[in-house]
């Protein structure tokens, strides 16, 4: 995490902040905070290397917000309690709700494996 600019995408204000120590203990330089798809609308995406996104299930502005992080070619880490809603992003890692420290970082590792390429902008 060290050095990254992360969007984290959370409506839950103490989830997100809990989300938020967590990864700057990781080493993560600035961590963006918005409650939902909606909020990042004037948000430029080249600023980020990892996004966190929420999803419940049906959620098609996360979906959205998804294709477009992905098409400015950032690693994405999808959350959700709903193990169906994981089928509407078969391009982002899954992190199922409830998780803890370890493997939230874990996910953040692993979608910034997925493509070799989102490493490089680092």
């Amino acid at each position: 995490m060290h050095g990254l600019h992360i969007l984290l995408v959370e409506e839950e204000y103490l989830i997100a902040a809990d989300m938020e120590q967590t990864l700057r203990a990781a080493g993560a330089s600035e961590v963006t905070i918005v409650a939902n798809s909606a909020s990042t609308a004037s948000l430029d995406f080249s600023d980020f290397q990892l996004a966190i996104i929420e999803a419940k299930f049906g959620s098609a502005a996360a979906v959205a917000l998804n294709d477009r992080l992905r098409a400015a070619g950032v690693a994405v880490v999808v959350t959700s309690a709903d193990h169906a809603v994981q089928a509407l992003f078969t391009d982002a890692t899954p992190l199922y709700k409830p998780f803890d420290a370890p493997a939230l970082l874990a996910a953040c590792e692993a979608a910034r494996r997925r493509d070799p390429s989102l490493t490089e902008r680092a």
